[in-house]
């Protein structure tokens, strides 16, 4: 990557925790961008976390790239995700991440591939986001990529009250990274989408091709260093950046040769091989009380089955008795029409076959 600095000039240290903030049209190569920063992380010896990617699965071409032979690769999963990654890759579910796999791995990848739904994506990357801001003390950097800034306020607005609340995380976010020790490498498609409260943390906006939208007033002033024409058609390997402290610079870049093509099937390509085991389903909060999930109607079928009555098995569980006797006969129904349990089964339990009335 070569940077010719037209106002100012900036030193850029690949040590430190700088915010990258890409934005751009559709196909503009802000991912590209992205990963050859990455590129230059993995060069200086620092952890790289995939975080965010296209629903394709993109950022899983990290697999046939140089770095799978010279690094330690970890893929992050669902909990009932069986994966039969390449050789040399390891696979553990996101829920069992832990600090010290950002020292004993040199890239984690995130990918929505290993996940059955969106919604279990995005339960992973709070979590894993959680864990990152349990790093209080640090010696190694972690450069995070996160493709289209406004998965994070999706994904939070999964446990957060409201949109508001989701974008103050985002905002947050931004701001503290660096004292987890993390580099945010963060794109967006539609510049107006974050709000200058956002862009304003960044250390370095990239700009690459704009196409008709243009950027926002407040940066009009670019207007007149850049040249506008260059700025709305520039090409994926080119583009524009802004310093937090007013350096201004145009550059380009060569795109990693192993980077995603649009419509190709990255998984298959690198022999990445996904099936889900049926997950139990939880138990759903009603206001005025919470339905029975599939773990705890199997061990309601269990303690049954063991011989304890259902006043002990209502008084054990916090359930009243119809529950518990409706739970029963749902069970016997469904073992009588199908030769099994669907809820007992998807919990593991040992009498999904077992009727439990004489």
């Amino acid at each position: 990557m070569e940077i010719l600095w037209v106002r100012g000039s900036h030193n850029i240290s690949w040590s430190r925790p700088y915010t990258w903030l890409a934005l751009g049209v559709r196909g503009a190569g802000k991912s590209a961008f992205l990963e050859r920063l990455a590129e230059y992380h993995l060069q200086h010896g620092n952890c790289i976390l995939d975080l965010f990617a296209a629903r394709s699965g993109e950022n899983l071409a990290w697999l046939r790239s140089p770095w799978r032979e010279e690094k330690r690769i970890l893929l992050l999963s669902s909990e009932n995700a069986i994966v039969e990654p390449p050789g040399g890759v390891s696979v553990k579910p996101a829920e069992k991440l832990s600090l010290k796999d950002f020292s004993n791995y040199d890239l984690i990848i995130n990918s929505c591939v290993l996940y059955p739904n969106i919604d279990a994506e995005f339960h992973a990357c709070n979590l894993i986001i959680d864990k990152l801001w349990q790093r209080r003390r640090w010696s190694r950097l972690v450069y995070v990529i996160c493709r289209e800034a406004a998965n994070l306020m999706y994904s939070r607005m999964k446990i957060a009250e409201n949109q508001s609340l989701a974008k103050a995380f985002l905002t947050y976010w931004l701001r503290e990274s660096r004292h987890s020790g993390c580099s945010l490498g963060v794109d967006s498609q539609r510049f107006m989408a974050l709000d200058i409260d956002v862009r304003s943390l960044a250390d370095f906006l990239v700009f690459k091709a704009q196409g008709a939208l243009g950027i926002p007033r407040d940066l009009h002033f670019l207007y007149s260093v850049l040249e506008p024409v260059w700025l709305q058609y520039m090409k994926p390997g080119e583009f524009a950046i802004l310093s937090r402290r007013g350096d201004i610079g145009v550059g380009v870049f060569n795109c990693p040769e192993w980077h995603a093509k649009e419509g190709e099937d990255v998984a298959g390509k690198v022999g990445l091989k996904v099936t889900f085991e049926e997950a139990p389903e939880k138990g759903e909060y009603r206001g005025r009380f919470t339905t029975v999930g599939d773990m705890e109607h199997a061990e309601i079928c269990r303690l049954y089955n063991e011989g304890l009555s259902m006043h002990k098995i209502a008084s054990q569980t916090g359930r009243s008795t119809k529950t518990i006797l409706d739970h029963i006969n749902r069970h016997d129904e469904a073992v009588d029409k199908l030769g099994y349990c669907p809820l007992c089964r998807r919990a593991k339990s040992p009498v999904e076959t077992v009727r439990l009335k004489p």
